[in-house]
């Protein structure tokens, strides 16, 4: 993992004007969590524009609307646009400013060491998934104490506006790795997952992929730690407002990654989070 950037720092109450540039603050994850602060979200961004602030917007609406206490981490993946700047005039929003693009994965990872939350989750930036959906993971993942509780787009209340051609490499690629891994895990690459605190503590160390392989890395690693609990639960995935980030290279690389996960797995790495 990279150098811990800059860090903006959230109180549980908004401030009334936007966080000033903070030192960079100690990794929360591994101790004890804060009291008032029942959600970590993270939002990982890249060249997304003002998108991102809508995101936020919409995240810290409605979980503010429901009584919920949160916290929301937005990471900068390197963005050369001025995304980074709409994120800075938010209030109440603690950023850690990258300069150099690195990958998805990369951003969880330091989103989710600085987590204060008892819960951990994250939602895409790109709005194609409602931040209600955030509210509805958490309840289910109280209810049953889940280790985690993800989004599934083959789940049969789901729903998606995605092209056929999106939507045949995401059943391909959900296909390929279920039968690699042995997953029960039908979709680990919908951009909404709220894990346990405690779960995300103990796997985040083991965890090597630092781009979109990263989701799929998790539940490698959480179905060799032993944990059978995890929740799937509909999702409606809306990509007509800003499109598919889906490219050639970022399919090839994901796959390249896959295997490499492959090669952790039988070499007994991820056993060790079990430890």
């Amino acid at each position: 993992m990279t150098a811990a950037p800059a860090l903006r720092p959230l109180a549980a109450v908004a401030p009334t004007a936007p966080a000033r540039t903070a030192p960079a603050a100690t990794p929360n994850l591994w101790a004890p969590a804060t009291p008032s602060i029942e959600l970590t979200v993270v939002i990982p961004f890249y060249n997304c524009g003002p998108v991102i602030a809508r995101t936020i917007r919409e995240v810290s609406g409605v979980l503010t609307a429901a009584g919920i206490g949160h916290e929301i981490i937005a990471v900068n993946d390197g963005s050369t646009d001025e995304s980074a700047a709409f994120v800075a005039e938010l209030p109440g929003v603690r950023l850690i400013d990258n300069r150099t693009n690195s990958g998805k994965g990369n951003a969880l990872h330091q989103g989710f060491a600085a987590a204060q939350g008892a819960w951990v989750g994250f939602i895409d930036s790109d709005g194609d998934i409602a931040a209600h959906h955030l509210i509805t993971y958490l309840e289910l993942a109280r209810t049953g104490d889940h280790s985690a509780v993800y989004a599934d787009k083959r789940h049969a209340r789901s729903s998606s506006t995605a092209s056929k051609s999106r939507k045949f490499i995401s059943i391909t690629y959900s296909s390929l790795v279920t039968g690699m891994f042995l997953l029960p895990v039908k979709d680990t690459q919908t951009g909404c997952k709220i894990f346990r605190r405690d779960v995300i503590a103990q796997l985040l160390p083991h965890l090597r992929e630092q781009r979109f392989a990263f989701d799929l890395e998790f539940f490698v690693a959480a179905k060799a730690a032993g944990y059978r609990d995890m929740r799937s639960a509909p999702v409606d995935v809306d990509t007509a407002a800003n499109g598919s980030t889906v490219t050639t290279n970022s399919i090839v690389r994901t796959l390249r990654d896959t295997f490499g996960i492959l090669r952790r797995h039988r070499s007994g790495h991820y056993r060790q989070a079990a430890a």
